[in-house]
């Protein structure tokens, strides 16, 4: 062959080779989540906010521009104050692909455990509602769900109802009537009897009215942590979801429950109870941690199969570490089925406090997503060497495999946990990204660390990457080049 023709071959293969070594560089990286912003509160550094709990944040368009806004609450103190002399901060942010606006801000005497928002009745109008704290005249605390609506970038606070400890709030029409239905559970407590409890409530006429309240004593409900509605098995009749845990903390059985509400009674359809072993562990400060415990339950047909799965995230005790816990689960109308359990540790304390679903990176399935922490022994102390690392993790289910797809673990101050998590799409772009938001701590001070993430779409959307696009053109060339030098050297013989 010819010199110049070998060096045209040559050159050829160099870019194939160059083209799949580029390939391979961008496959290497498609497990990390970009940074698309990070938002601190203005008490960072004077002062402190700290978004705890597992139903602190809430995405959805809830003034009805179009834009879906962040709802977040927590509790917010000043450099000299305390929690339990605190403000409740209810925040309502924007992110419009590049900047965090800040829409709108109140604080009241009090604390925010978790927000919601939905049009509880119908008129167009979206409520935001939160629950957790006020504290009157006197400075008093008591247990708080206020009702707001934000419209023309004004908000305003609607109505209030008391003496109800919640920990989690979902809305749907539960009975088929045409009405929605506002669901909380939440603690209950009668001299020495402990239990979860589930209200039910209805808005109109901007009247908060509790239609009935149930104690879950029934199915051993301790701690009721979080609430989902759903229609499980497709039959047209809505699931109520319950999950926390069973027993006393100190060997805490991780719960899931199916409850269905008949517009006059609640009725157990299917109860399950779990753990590793007997016995519990110590948070990283010394108290009891407990043994095995739901933080936060969804559901949404994860695998295509026209069903819904549900998903529990928490923790669980192995003897020696807690581990980080995610369990998917089927339902068939009558009783609960255990698909899947993926547990982690990667140290002494790791947990799920979060999860979120939704289709995050383009393919055709809805993914999950879960956020926590992982933490050393002794990282609360004041001499320790270690801090607390927020972690998020994006998982994908086949219907037989939960596969690990995305992850990232980050410090930020002295330590960081990533109480919250939401997936949306923010900027109108077609794209769902993933907000965290929860404390991280700096001596005596807090501040939310929220960060909106993205994942990198390549060959998920249009079937190749950018890269596989020019992978197609080097092998074309090499193709075309070796055409070339054989038509050559057969026109040179002749």
């Amino acid at each position: 062959m010819h010199s110049k023709s070998k060096r045209i071959v040559y050159l050829s293969l160099f870019a194939l080779l160059a083209i799949l070594f580029l390939q391979q560089g961008v496959n290497a990286q498609t497990n990390d989540l970009l940074l698309e912003a990070k938002q601190q509160w203005d008490t960072y550094l004077v002062g402190g906010t700290c978004i705890p709990g597992s139903h602190n944040l809430f995405a959805g368009d809830v003034d009805g521009d179009g834009i879906v806004e962040i709802v977040t609450g927590g509790i917010l103190y000043d450099a000299n104050g305390s929690f339990a002399s605190g403000y409740g901060p209810l925040r309502i942010w924007n992110w419009n692909g590049q900047t965090v606006t800040l829409e709108v801000a109140q604080n009241w005497k009090g604390s925010i455990s978790c927000v919601y928002a939905a049009d509880l009745n119908g008129d167009g109008t979206v409520e935001i509602i939160t629950a957790g704290s006020s504290r009157n005249q006197t400075g008093q605390p008591t247990t708080s769900l206020k009702i707001w609506q934000f419209k023309d970038q004004e908000l305003t606070f609607v109505t209030e109802y008391e003496r109800i400890s919640i920990n989690s709030l979902v809305v749907a029409d539960l009975n088929n009537d045409g009405a929605l239905e506002l669901v909380s559970v939440g603690g209950y407590s009668s001299d020495s009897k402990v239990s979860g409890q589930l209200c039910i409530w209805h808005f109109e006429n901007e009247s908060l009215t509790l239609t009935q309240r149930f104690i879950l004593d029934e199915a051993d409900v301790k701690r009721a942590n979080s609430v989902f509605t759903a229609d499980l098995n497709k039959d047209g009749v809505i699931e109520i979801i319950t999950a926390g845990y069973a027993g006393n903390l100190n060997n805490s059985k991780g719960q899931l429950c199916v409850w269905h509400w008949t517009g006059q009674e609640l009725i157990l359809k299917a109860a399950e109870q779990w753990q590793n072993l007997e016995g519990y562990a110590l948070t990283i400060s010394g108290s009891v941690q407990g043994n095995t415990m739901v933080n936060s339950v969804k559901s949404a047909d994860l695998n295509g199969d026209g069903l819904e799965e549900i998903v529990t995230g928490g923790s669980s005790f192995d003897g020696a570490n807690v581990t980080a816990q995610v369990r998917i689960w089927g339902w068939n109308n009558e009783t609960l089925t255990l698909r899947e359990n993926k547990e982690w540790a990667s140290d002494y304390l790791n947990e799920v406090k979060c999860v979120s679903l939704g289709n995050v990176d383009g393919d055709s399935r809805i993914d999950v997503v879960t956020s926590g922490a992982v933490c050393s022994k002794g990282s609360f102390s004041g001499n320790a060497t270690v801090s607390e690392m927020a972690q998020l993790r994006v998982w994908g289910w086949d219907g037989g495999v939960l596969t690990l797809k995305y992850d990232m673990d980050w410090v930020t101050d002295e330590g960081v946990c990533a109480w919250n998590v939401a997936t949306a799409d923010l900027n109108n772009d077609g794209s769902k990204e993933i907000i965290s938001v929860g404390c991280s701590y700096l001596s005596d001070l807090c501040d939310p660390d929220m960060r909106i993430w993205s994942i990198p779409i390549d060959n998920t959307k249009n079937g190749e990457s950018f890269p596989t696009f020019y992978l197609a053109i080097a092998t074309g060339a090499v193709i075309l080049a070796v055409v070339i030098v054989a038509v050559f050297q057969h026109l040179k013989k002749k």
